[in-house]
């Protein structure tokens, strides 16, 4: 039996309703009563339903065993299995007293649910269209009835899909509290944990245990506070402050991230103190890492960046950070810049610095550029762009290994260009003339200007066939096939430039510049087919295989006749496999024609063909001196079964047939938790290579870290290129 309850406008104004609440009633809108029976008393504005009682009013769904409705106040008093459902969150009880107006609602031993929080209260109230209020009851992300781990206070405030809010709270593993906080605030949109602790064992740093701890300030800005012990190292501590200045009430100031972090090294608790070898006249007992890095986005195609880093020597974020340290090629970077891209130029304007005097760096005080990309003009196909730049450089070496050198420098590069066809053909012939100012070089102190022309033509085409195909072989899935086949041949020439190159201090490449003369020759092929994807059949790419060399010559003087000194240079090759969704291969290697040697050499392979299984392959050789880079690594990742999942991780030299580091972990789940135990070993030999091990435990609702293992040890990915996930 279904009855409808209507409110309009006229009936609203009779009764004694505040005039904030009359602002809320909508016209029209009504309350929906189903149930096994539904009786409507008109005199008394009230309807009362008993089993299986459902009620929609708006975006409201409420069931339970039984309800009374007061239709002119709009409000409900629910008794037995009540459950309130809205878009924002689910409030379920034994008792409800609910106002359809305030859409607030009293619980008596109620629960609610905002994905990915439960909660559970002695006494629970919808206080506002957004917002439940749980008395004495505590949240937590575990759905079973007693819940692994919890969060406890005497009231705690849940906005669905905002924000959870407690004040003196306390952590319960199970029923034991491990934890206080005074206050607690925790985005539900944010997936990081609030606490981690990564204990461990490292050769070099002893036993350790790294801990941060999240404390939200207003809105998504926060600070993580890092607390951490090595036996061998001793005590440090940091902190980790991420701010939005949207969250202080000033937009359009942007957002950043400040750094800190001091370590106690050989200083009071170091069990075993290790040596350290300070540089500079720094006290090695203290060193230290600032960072800071700031963003504004002034408008759509304008943005503003800095970035600020100090450190006590230059082996600490080698030593703590070895992830920052591979990443920023070992120097860390000091720099501010305004980037304007606009349809038809990019300006910038930029400097950096050096505030360590450990490290070698180029020095621009200011840099001033302006790229002007193609533009037509007029009706006809010409184009013209152009690379313009002023730079105050200074060269400061490592510790006054040697003495800074510096110039002044403005630059200007131009290209002309046009593009026609004949046939199946492109041809695009150009011209080119650099010009370049310097305030100095090495032997004057006269000012000289460089200027250096050229020109050059590249042809190229494109030719495909198509072979009607359709087959599932080896569960390729090829829905017909299309072979493109595009050769480029490219003439380029830079006549000799009026300044040498070893008359100038070498800030670029700009300096370098010299005498060109050759031709890039390069073949791409590429095998494409269609496969289902979200919008039908989609183009896909099975194989793409590009080659290019370049051949350098020198003509004779007044004459179209070559010299005998051509040579080939910059032999590559590229290719990549796709033949299924779960595997991806990428190689890519560089010869060297004038002795036929490898200069570089890569593969990388991907598979994923089950959910519960991954590999990643990556093998990669490189020619250095004085020996090369001849490197295999192999990662891989099981699930034996949804409770445990296993990884092994290998990287090995080949050139010297040796282990260079192995790594072995093993995760549990235990339901609302995840542990995983990580053994690492620099060597070859589990039990006497240095080693290290640790202990992590994650909420599997919030699986980031916020200290990851950027400041323990992490193995490298496979190889050096790109793998794609």
């Amino acid at each position: 039996m279904i009855i409808c309850a209507f409110l309009c406008a006229g009936s609203a104004c009779s009764f004694a309703q505040d005039d904030d609440l009359l602002k809320q009633l909508k016209p029209g809108q009504p309350i929906i009563v189903d149930g096994d029976k539904v009786e409507y008393f008109e005199k008394e504005a009230r309807i009362v339903a008993e089993g299986n009682v459902s009620i929609t009013h708006g975006n409201v769904k409420l069931t339970c065993d039984r309800i009374e409705v007061n239709t002119r106040t709009r409000r409900a008093l629910c008794e037995g299995n009540v459950v309130i459902e809205q878009p924002e969150g689910t409030l379920t009880g034994d008792r409800i007293r609910y106002d359809f107006i305030k859409r607030e609602g009293e619980i008596i031993g109620g629960e609610v649910e905002a994905f990915p929080w439960f909660g559970h209260a002695e006494e629970s109230a919808k206080v506002g269209e957004n917002e439940y209020l749980l008395r004495k009851g505590f949240i937590t992300t575990c759905d079973l009835d007693e819940p692994h781990y919890s969060i406890r206070a005497e009231e705690i405030q849940v906005f669905p899909d905002e924000k959870v809010i407690a004040k003196n709270v306390f952590f319960y593993i199970g029923k034991v509290p491990v934890l206080w906080f005074p206050y607690y605030y925790h985005p539900i949109i944010q997936s990081r944990a609030k606490v981690q602790f990564v204990p461990g064992q490292s050769s070099d740093w002893g036993y350790f245990l790294l801990s941060a701890w999240r404390f939200y300030i207003r809105g998504n800005s926060r600070v993580d506070v890092l607390a951490d012990y090595r036996s061998k190292k001793g005590f440090a501590e940091g902190a980790d402050f991420y701010y939005n200045a949207s969250d202080f009430e000033m937009p359009g100031l942007g957002e950043g991230l400040f750094r800190s972090y001091f370590i106690h090294q050989n200083d009071k608790g170091t069990y075993e103190r290790t040596p350290f070898e300070g540089e500079g006249g720094i006290d090695p007992e203290l060193r230290k890492r600032f960072q800071w890095k700031h963003r504004i986005d002034f408008d759509p195609g304008t943005v503003g960046m800095l970035e600020f880093n100090r450190v006590s020597d230059e082996n600490v974020l080698r030593d703590y950070f070895y992830n920052e340290y591979e990443e920023n090629n070992r120097t860390p970077l000091n720099y501010i810049s305004v980037i304007s891209a606009k349809q038809n130029y990019t300006l910038s304007i930029g400097a950096n610095t050096r505030f360590n005097d450990f490290y070698t760096v180029t020095e621009r005080l200011p840099e001033l550029k302006l790229d002007i990309p193609d533009q037509r003009l007029w009706d006809f196909p010409l184009y013209y762009n152009s690379e313009m730049s002023a730079t105050m450089f200074e060269k400061k070496y490592a510790s006054g290994s040697q003495s800074s050198e510096s110039v002044n420098r403005f630059d200007s590069f131009h290209k002309l260009s046009y593009a026609a066809h004949l046939g199946p053909l492109e041809f695009v012939p150009y011209g080119t003339f650099r010009g370049t100012a310097y305030g100095h070089t090495k032997w004057r102190a006269d000012p000289v200007y460089r200027t250096a022309v050229g020109g050059g033509l590249d042809v190229s085409s494109r030719f495909y066939r198509i072979f009607d195909i359709e087959t599932d072989f080896m569960g390729l899935d090829i829905n017909g096939l299309r072979h493109i086949f595009a050769p480029s041949a490219g003439y380029f020439h830079v006549h000799q430039p009026t300044v040498s190159k070893d008359n100038l201090f070498q800030m670029d490449s700009i300096d370098s510049l010299e005498k060109e003369n050759g031709v890039t020759l390069s073949l791409e092929n590429k095998l494409q087919t269609k496969r289902p994807g979200d919008s039908g059949l989609e183009t896909v790419d099975l194989v793409r295989f590009i080659a290019s060399v370049d051949y350098l010559f020198r003509m004779k003087k007044k004459s179209f006749a070559f010299e005998d000194n051509g040579q080939f240079r910059d032999l590559k090759f590229d290719l990549e496999l796709r033949p299924y969704k779960w595997l991806y291969v990428e190689s890519k290697m560089e010869i060297a024609p004038e002795n036929e040697t490898v200069n570089t050499a890569s593969i990388e392979a991907s598979l994923r063909p089950w959910d519960f299984f991954r590999v990643d392959m990556g093998y990669r050789y490189e020619k250095k001196t004085p020996e090369p880079r001849n490197q295999f690594t192999f990662d891989l990742n099981y699930r034996l079964n949804p409770k445990w999942q296993v990884g092994w991780y290998e990287r090995v030299d080949l050139q010297r047939m040796s282990i260079e580091e192995q790594q072995v972990s093993i995760t549990r789940d235990l339901h609302c938790w995840e542990v995983e135990f990580a053994y690492d070993v620099d060597g070859g030999n589990l039990i006497r290579d240095n080693f290290t091990f640790w202990l992590v435990f994650r909420i599997k609702a919030f699986p980031d870290l916020p200290l990851g293992l950027s400041r323990s040890f992490s193995k490298r990915p496979p190889g050096a290129a790109h793998m794609p996930k």
